[in-house]
C-alpha cells in the first residue's frame, strides 16, 4: 500500500473552516481541478461522484464522518485512476491559536506505474490545500 499525507496551516479557527469546507459535497466547492461534484449527503453510506475539468469521473462513498471531530473518511468505488482500495480521510486540526491545519491524506494500492499514480494523487491533494490556503490564508 502508498500512502500519502498533505497538509496545509489555515489562518481561520477550526469550526468556522470546517462549516465551509467540510461537507462531503462541498469539495466541489474549493478544489480547482474539479468541475462538477453531485453528494447524496453527509450521512455514512453516502456517495457523491465527482467530475474533473478533463471530464474523468469518480465516484466515491463516505465511510465515517464526525463534524464534531472536524473528519471524514472515505473511499473510491469507481475511478478511472490506476489505483484500488483507495480510502482517503480530511480533516480539520486545531492549532489552539485561532489557526487549523488541514489533513488530507490517502492510502491506496497502484494497479500500474506506481511513481505516476502516486504522484497524481498527491498533486490532486496539493492543489486542493494549495486553493484552501490562497482562498483562506495562510
Amino acid at each position: 500500500m502508498t500512502t500519502i499525507v498533505e497538509t496545509t496551516r489555515i489562518a481561520e479557527r477550526p469550526d468556522a473552516l470546517w462549516h465551509e469546507i467540510g461537507r462531503f459535497g462541498a469539495v466541489g466547492e474549493w478544489h480547482p481541478l474539479l468541475d462538477k461534484v453531485e453528494s447524496e449527503g453527509e450521512r455514512e453510506g453516502c456517495r457523491r461522484t465527482a467530475e474533473a475539468k478533463d471530464g474523468s469521473r469518480q465516484t466515491e462513498r463516505l465511510f465515517e464522518t464526525d463534524a464534531e471531530q472536524h473528519f471524514y473518511r472515505y473511499g473510491i468505488e469507481s475511478t478511472t485512476m490506476p489505483v484500488r482500495d483507495y480510502v482517503a480521510e480530511f480533516k480539520v486540526q486545531d492549532n489552539h491559536d485561532g489557526t487549523s491545519t488541514v489533513v488530507w491524506s490517502a492510502e491506496f494500492q497502484p494497479e500500474a506505474d506506481e511513481p505516476k499514480a502516486t504522484e497524481a494523487i498527491r498533486d490532486f491533494l496539493r492543489t486542493g490545500l494549495n486553493n484552501l490556503a490562497a482562498v483562506h490564508g495562510k
